[in-house]
């Protein structure tokens, strides 16, 4: 018996590590991997019953139902369904259509609706694995009064009841610390790509994203732009105001070119009061179209530092592209739009301006 016990408890432990996998990408689970997840519980509650623990000579029992429940607490009722449907359908294939097989497939159905329902409780995830291992533990109860008599069923029970509840606890801990994993690799994803202040991309994926457009396009023959955006005077608004009202200001003006670009741009914040926005597949004069809209909207836009006081701010902004104002190397973008922003804040800032405007003032 503890020899298959073993070999159950690291079937499910298996499952679980290779859902994890599956889910460790999936902040907010799509429909359709909730469909890939019920399948997955289906195969692993009719694997489950292939592998039977034996209680004494006449008398077996398996875990399939702990598939069930777990998938309900996890990740939902519509995969906890589907993975009854399958069992239930599995075991009639597997064994036929007897009375005890369409008695024991209704029992498992009954376990998967039950479970469904139960998914929605406000309690803690031990709580509800118990409950539903409980209520299952119920309806296997009759299901097996039913089919063997309730002398046989009142001498199999009680181990079902314990097992099923031991392996209930280890399979929460298991799902749990999976869970956590899951949790720390999307903290730790984050806190490599995003900026901790505005949520936009920081200088890290910046220069990831900046070297796959351009990549993309001398691949694809298409244009790439870059601006490179400055905030003027914000030392002003940091020395006035103070560090947290300027703080308020970056998250805002985030928000204020993420709504004026194009869905597809890629905005970041390169750093202090510095941003950039790649516009993907955008030719320098619709480029300089962009910065200007940009550079309207933020001077128009009023950024809340209190609760009841407002301030205004304008942006400075470079604009380099490829291949319209560079060479087929693509080398000197960034370069050319940090110079095209120097001469914007160093000609009056609140202004756009391009390489070619550097060029002819030299």
């Amino acid at each position: 018996m503890l020899e298959q016990l073993f070999i159950n408890i690291c079937i499910f432990t298996s499952f679980l590590y290779f859902a994890g996998i599956v889910l460790r990408n999936s902040r907010e689970i799509p429909i359709p991997m909730t469909l890939l997840i019920g399948i997955f519980s289906g195969v692993l509650g009719l694997i489950l019953m292939n592998f039977t623990i034996p209680l004494n000579h006449n008398s077996i029992m398996d875990l399939r139902h702990l598939a069930i429940v777990t998938t309900a607490v996890y990740i939902g009722w519509i995969p906890a369904l589907l993975s009854a449907s399958i069992i239930t359908i599995g075991r009639t294939i597997m064994f036929g259509v007897t009375h005890e097989a369409i008695v024991a497939a209704l029992g498992m159905l009954v376990i998967g609706i039950s479970c469904s329902l139960l998914s929605c409780l406000p309690s803690r995830r031990l709580v509800k694995i118990q409950i539903m291992n409980m209520f299952s533990l119920m309806i296997i109860f009759f299901s097996l009064q039913h089919n063997i008599g309730f002398p046989d069923t009142l001498k199999i029970i009680p181990y079902h009841a314990i097992t099923s509840l031991l392996v209930g606890f280890i399979a929460y801990f298991i799902a749990e610390q999976i869970k956590r994993s899951n949790e720390q690799y999307h903290l730790l994803k984050q806190n490599a790509t995003k900026d901790f202040l505005t949520s936009l991309n920081n200088v890290r994926q910046f220069d990831a994203s900046y070297n796959q457009a351009l990549r993309h396009a001398q691949e694809r023959d298409e244009k790439l732009s870059l601006l490179l955006i400055d905030i003027d005077h914000f030392k002003i608004v940091n020395d006035t105001f103070g560090h947290p009202a300027g703080d308020e200001v970056l998250k805002e003006l985030g928000k204020v070119l993420t709504h004026h670009s194009r869905s597809f741009d890629i905005v970041s914040r390169n750093g202090g009061e510095e941003f950039s926005i790649l516009l993907l597949d955008c030719p320098h004069s619709h480029g300089m179209v962009i910065a200007e809209r940009l550079r309207e909207a933020v001077e128009r836009h009023p950024f809340m530092i209190t609760d009841d006081k407002s301030i205004n701010i304008t942006i400075s902004i470079g604009v380099s592209t490829y291949p319209d104002t560079v060479s087929p190397s693509g080398e000197e973008i960034f370069e050319q739009a940090d110079k095209a922003l120097y001469l914007a804040k160093r000609t009056g800032r609140n202004k756009v301006c391009d390489f070619n405007m550097v060029q002819a003032i030299h």
